[in-house]
């Protein structure tokens, strides 16, 4: 099959195996192979190579008794989305089973249309997705053998819009796999960071260390829930690596948007109430998001880290019912900012071990961006020296002390806002 066969063109780089719950996923890229190599470059060599296979070449649709099957080992919210969008399990299994007995294979591309020619106009962009998860029509990325993101449907960046293609659906401890959307990510964050306590270290120093080394070693010290959280960090961070890489690193900023908003989660975990940057200005209100270029009655609300996931009505009107993190990058890299600048004040030593890593010639405004520019651009080394390495665990350290000064910070930056 041609999925095989590009499989073994990448000979030791991807390793073919059955994901754990799912249906046979022939291109399963575990990290663990990969220690010693930086997170993007991995993206570069290997994700982004098989997805874009998948995209141009296409894969075979499972059997209706296989897609039935498999209701059962996903979240039951993509479960019932299925069934919704298709009309009902036997319509969804004659479905399947008409697409299946097609010969050859279906490329994401022409799938929705090959949905809608069987008689299901509505539901084909759902049952396109859907079907991609449950057939193995996509690249599984393991981290180990109870955490795995799924990435189907991307397109290559080749033709326009693919950059809003592609979805990443997370598998962890106790929970099946979930489409790990935005706001989703974003509310289990906040929840985990807010009520785990000293766990959240090896939460932090686990992603950096994946992202530096793909060292997966720490992963299973995280809390069970908190590995929920970091294996949806992994699936949204790949699909936006993914969109990123499209563009040659050149627009599409929002793996680096993701990084940020995640690591100043250790900011919100400890303040007494979550205050968030919102409109340039630390605030504990803040205004419900509507969808649509008219947003309607301004609706306050309690501030959360969801805020940071905005539609774009305000920044960009010309695409105003679009929405993401980045969306707020004024607001985190200002928050990233006034943080680096009461550490730099009051912790300088541990600011200096984290910026010492960056090899830069002067002072650094913003630990957050620094990192995340650090990570993320075309000059990135494939592997990284044992010294820097240690990244890692610096960053961590200054998000504890973050986390542990977050009141303070918090008044340091009202008080700069009064003046």
């Amino acid at each position: 099959m041609k999925q095989i066969i590009f499989v073994l063109s990448l000979l030791i780089f991807v390793s073919v195996a059955s994901a754990k719950n799912l249906l046979k996923y022939e291109t399963v890229i575990d990290l663990a192979d990969h220690k010693g190599s930086t997170f993007l470059s991995v993206m570069q060599s290997d994700i982004k190579p098989a997805l874009d296979e998948y995209a141009t070449e296409g894969f075979k649709v499972a059997t209706g008794k296989d897609v039935l099957a498999a209701l059962k080992k996903v979240d039951g919210k993509v479960a019932a989305r299925a069934i919704r969008a298709s009309g009902g399990e036997q319509e969804l299994k004659a479905l399947a089973d008409t697409l299946s007995r097609k010969p050859g294979l279906i490329s994401f591309y022409d799938l929705p249309e090959a949905i809608a020619d069987a008689g299901n106009s509505s539901g084909r962009f759902d049952l396109s997705t859907f079907l991609a998860l449950v057939s193995g029509g996509g690249v599984a990325v393991k981290v180990n053998a109870d955490n795995i993101a799924y990435n189907v449907n991307y397109g290559t960046g080749e033709n326009e819009n693919d950059e809003r293609t592609g979805r990443s659906f997370g598998e962890a401890p106790g929970r099946l796999a979930l489409d790990a959307s935005d706001k989703h990510y974003l509310t289990i964050l906040e929840s985990y960071v807010r009520s785990e306590g000293a766990n959240t270290e090896h939460f932090y120093k686990s992603l950096l260390d994946i992202l530096l080394n793909n060292d997966v070693s720490r992963y299973v010290k995280i809390s069970k829930a908190g590995q929920a959280v970091a294996t949806d960090f992994l699936a949204v961070y790949t699909a936006e690596q993914d969109r990123h890489l499209m563009v040659d690193l050149k627009s599409h900023h929002w793996d680096e948007a993701l990084l940020e908003v995640t690591l100043l989660s250790a900011f919100h975990a400890g303040q007494k109430n979550v205050m968030i940057m919102f409109d340039g200005e630390l605030t504990d209100t803040t205004v419900k998001q509507a969808p649509g270029c008219d947003a309607g009655e301004n609706i306050t609300q309690k501030a959360s880290m969801v805020d940071y996931w905005q539609f774009s009505s305000s920044t960009d009107p010309a695409n105003c019912n679009r929405s993401g993190i980045n969306v707020t990058r004024k607001d985190f890299r200002a928050l990233g900012a006034a943080i680096t600048a009461y550490q730099r004040e009051n912790n300088a030593v541990l600011v200096e071990k984290v910026e010492r890593h960056f090899r830069q010639s002067k002072e650094s405004s913003n630990l957050f961006a620094d990192l995340s520019k650090f990570l993320i651009n075309k000059n990135t080394p494939e592997r990284l020296d044992k010294e820097t390495l240690k990244l890692a665990e610096d960053f961590a350290a200054f998000l504890m002390a973050v986390k542990k000064d977050a009141n303070k910070v918090s008044s340091y930056i009202l008080e700069r806002q009064s003046r």
